[in-house]
């Protein structure tokens, strides 16, 4: 049976365990603590509030990183400190030529699974193109896809006989992005970057749509990349226009060895930045109300 294995020689009937279930499986009966039920979500909830050991899972693992194990922080950081961190991040659209280690990349694929996910899935999937050359060679593909693209859009009796299999997923192509695109592929031809920034790594973050929030899910696990690469002097912009074209163009994907039912919920460039920013940034007026 999936879930916690009990220690009956260090367990001390505290029952923490048992209270933090969001589950409810576990039980004290008999002077012991058991399990009385399936639908262990490996939440580690019950590991995590027991001091004295006495509960592990087969199943899980501490996650590690090239400097060790994390510790167990409560009130050393300040409210001010998260928050001028996280303003000082920023996304990132010039980069340097230096490569990323293999050790670091692990290290942000570690932070990644950190991350909080519905119903505790842990669905997500990842793939790592470090090196420039390889950055271009999917650079190329995606340029292709859009030369494809455009050669439809631009065509109003082609824009309109694609309604027949595509919807009006042309039209709105067409209105909103056609133009841009077409800039973006004049630029590539004087060797213009302008998809990945000269970016000498991408990580793509993606799964299957099974569990309760999958693309909830795999945004959050790129957002923690994107923090810890900050904090690693790393530079990361998410590139939309790639996650969008991977989830339309299944031959790009099955380079990539993504499967072709799961979908792309972040493409991130990253690097070290080429550039030094000197303020935090300002941020539009937004709406909000308190009931």
């Amino acid at each position: 049976m999936t879930g916690p294995i009990i220690d009956k020689d260090k367990c001390t009937l505290c029952r923490k365990c048992v209270d933090i279930c969001p589950k409810e499986i576990l039980s004290l009966q008999n002077n012991e603590i058991v399990i009385v039920q399936d639908g262990c979500i490996l939440c580690s909830h019950c590991y995590c509030v027991c001091k004295f050991d006495a509960i592990r899972f087969n199943e899980l693992k501490k996650p590690a990183f090239s400097f060790g194990h994390t510790a167990l922080i409560q009130d050393e950081i300040k409210p001010f400190d998260i928050i001028s961190f996280i303003h000082s991040r920023r996304s990132v659209r010039r980069f340097k030529a230096d490569t990323v280690s293999t050790e670091i990349l692990h290290d942000l694929i570690e932070s990644a699974v950190l991350a909080p996910s519905a119903s505790n899935c842990q669905r997500w999937q990842f793939v790592v193109i470090n090196g420039r050359e390889k950055v271009l060679m999917l650079a190329e593909d995606i340029k292709n896809f859009f030369i494809k693209l455009n050669t439809i859009a631009e065509n109003p009796l082609l824009r309109y006989v694609s309604m027949v299999f595509a919807g009006k997923k042309i039209l709105h192509y067409y209105k909103n992005n056609y133009e841009s695109v077409k800039l973006g592929l004049e630029r590539a031809k004087e060797g213009k970057d302008l998809l990945f920034h000269g970016a000498p790594c991408i990580i793509i973050v993606h799964s299957d749509m099974e569990g309760s929030m999958p693309v909830e899910d795999g945004q959050y696990a790129a957002y923690n990349i994107a923090l810890v690469a900050h904090s690693m002097g790393l530079g990361t912009c998410f590139i939309g226009y790639a996650s969008a074209t991977l989830n339309s163009a299944h031959v790009i994907k099955e380079k990539l060895h993504i499967l072709k039912h799961n979908r792309v919920h972040a493409v991130l460039a990253l690097g070290y930045p080429d550039i030094k920013f000197v303020k935090n940034s300002l941020r539009k007026d937004y709406e909000v109300k308190f009931l």
